[in-house]
């Protein structure tokens, strides 16, 4: 068993497996039974003390309380759009925030099912610096620990109305989620756990920049989906909006891609963020043709969404809809992403916005020290 997480001296519950967890109570002296039954304490119902756990002994509640901590996010902002969207501010043990956004889908009658999808985050930053993307403004601060990525599905299930239920999970937030593999692969065994937040490995993915070692890491961890920020059809044009480029080149990024490993059903998702003048020409849509030879795959169009810190516009509508009709022409399997949340800057390659602007008085009392290990 890895060493697990701690805060203040304290076990952190939250990023435990429900294995490690009944290991560690066994050796404590617990009943095998008492971890599952706690298990369910926190991740079924939500709790935040060992003392709600009413069919718990005082005795055990008492020495759980001792060994262990459950770790939450403090909410710091909640900004609603009119679309339906809604995005979530969290405020950290370190006072670094975090975003986390809810998107609703009503649906289309008989041909699609209604989604509530929510996008998560991975890191407090990132240090991808990918031109198109605010986040990257913020640079690197730290990653999230496991429980910090698993308390933005479980407290934003814990406000939606009775009845509703986020169907699907995005780690398309703050973030390179592979830059962050250890805490990424722990945490999804916890979603993917039926005793835990019982998510489908089918509803939930994974999106990259294209982290070509740690692709295959994540392919032989869990099933989940993949997705890959591709944005360029050259080398040369990637390397000067995604930096990452010049470490792990487009060649070698998409022979990543042929060899990632898919089940039958499943194929491999290439955002291309579409700015206009720069990716959005008809040799470009010929390239994205050819790049998608030999891999099982889909794409899924970005209309960049304008903001004041970019100089980067928006190609038409027109002009994105006949970009989709050439490659769908093509054989290549295409949708173009309907904008969300932008008056919230929610929207694709936003996050971070709400983070920059928030004023944090220093309140002088020295924080709770975090162990990453």
């Amino acid at each position: 068993m890895a060493r697990p997480q701690t805060i203040d001296g304290k076990i952190d519950i939250k990023s435990l497996s429900l294995s490690e967890l009944t290991e560690l109570l066994v050796e404590q002296g617990h009943p095998k039974f008492r971890a599952r039954q706690v298990y369910k304490w926190v991740w079924n119902k939500g709790v935040t003390s060992f003392h709600d756990m009413t069919n718990v002994s005082k005795t055990a509640r008492k020495q759980l309380d001792e060994a262990f901590v459950i770790d939450f996010l403090e909410p710091a902002m909640q900004l609603d759009s009119a679309d339906g969207t809604k995005k979530f501010v969290w405020e950290l043990r370190d006072e670094s925030h975090i975003e986390s956004v809810l998107i609703p889908d009503p649906g289309i009658p008989g041909h699609s099912k209604p989604r509530m999808t929510l996008c998560m985050s991975s890191q407090v930053g990132c240090a991808m610096a990918c031109s198109f993307c605010l986040t990257g403004d913020l640079g690197f601060k730290r990653n999230l620990r496991v429980a910090e990525i698993l308390n933005q599905a479980l407290q934003v299930q814990q406000s939606l109305p009775e009845g509703e239920r986020i169907t699907n999970l995005v780690f398309m937030g703050m973030g390179e989620p592979l830059h962050n593999i250890t805490n990424l692969i722990r945490s999804l065994e916890v979603l993917l756990d039926e005793s835990a937040l019982n998510f489908s490995h089918r509803k939930i993915t994974v999106s990259t920049v294209g982290l070509v070692p740690q692709m295959a890491r994540l392919a032989a961890a869990t099933p989940v989906n993949l997705a890959v920020s591709l944005n360029a059809t050259t080398n040369e044009s990637r390397s000067q909006v995604m930096p990452i480029t010049r470490r792990y080149p487009l060649s070698q990024l998409m022979d990543g891609c042929r060899d990632f490993p898919l089940p039958h059903a499943k194929r491999i998702t290439f955002e291309y963020v579409m700015m206009a003048g720069f990716n959005d020409s008809w040799d470009d849509a010929a390239r994205l043709v050819k790049l998608m030879s030999g891999v099982k795959s889909k794409v899924n169009l970005i209309p960049y969404n304008e903001n004041p810190q970019r100089e980067i516009l928006r190609p038409s509508e027109d002009h994105v809809k006949a970009f989709q009709h050439f490659l769908v022409k093509r054989g290549v399997q295409t949708s173009i992403r309907t904008t969300r949340g932008i008056d919230i800057s929610a929207a694709c390659g936003q996050l971070g916005k709400a983070t920059q602007g928030m004023r944090i008085e220093e309140a002088g009392i020295e924080g709770p020290t975090i162990s990453l290990d």
